[in-house]
């Protein structure tokens, strides 16, 4: 050959892409992914230990400890006490921004509850809080008047001082 001459050397033909060797080439990755997401599922808690109210309250107070600056739901989680059947755990909250605060958390709190009490099985009921009613109509204290009458029909005491004082209501 020439030095002087400006054509390239031939080189082999590129291979052309093969439908079959990709194909291959995937079905050697899928038993891999697979194993991949049955490891995630074996992190799941498969234990069914038995647990108390106390004991979830206990957890509960512990998650509080987690959450940075949350006091919405530090607040929700520790107003009542939660509610045990079972395996069913019951959480109350006041209002309903409390509700969607806690149940935007709650796959993060059962996960938290599954691994703290040891038990795979738990079901987390987050509701609002119903008072008990006994039958009769309970009535709202709105004025100073109303909330003094209250006070001196649950102790006489205050109707005394009230009187001794010469205490009147603005």
């Amino acid at each position: 050959m020439p030095t002087g001459s400006s054509r390239p050397l031939k080189t082999a033909p590129v291979s052309s892409f093969s439908l079959k060797q990709a194909m291959n080439e995937t079905r050697e990755d899928s038993p891999k992914e697979k194993t991949v997401a049955r490891d995630a599922s074996d992190l799941r808690v498969k234990a069914k230990d038995a647990f108390t109210g106390e004991k979830v309250k206990t957890a509960l107070q512990t998650y509080i400890t987690t959450l940075k600056a949350d006091q919405a739901v530090k607040v929700a989680l520790t107003s009542h006490p939660p509610k045990v059947e079972g395996f069913v755990i019951t959480i109350e909250v006041d209002n309903d921004f409390l509700l969607e605060r806690v149940n935007d958390l709650q796959p993060y709190l059962l996960s938290f509850l599954e691994k703290h009490l040891n038990n795979g099985y738990i079901s987390l009921n987050v509701c609002l809080y119903v008072e008990q009613d006994d039958g009769r109509e309970q009535k709202r204290l709105f004025t100073s008047k109303d909330k003094l009458d209250h006070f001196m029909a649950i102790n006489p005491a205050v109707a005394e001082l009230k009187t001794l004082f010469g205490l009147e209501l603005e």
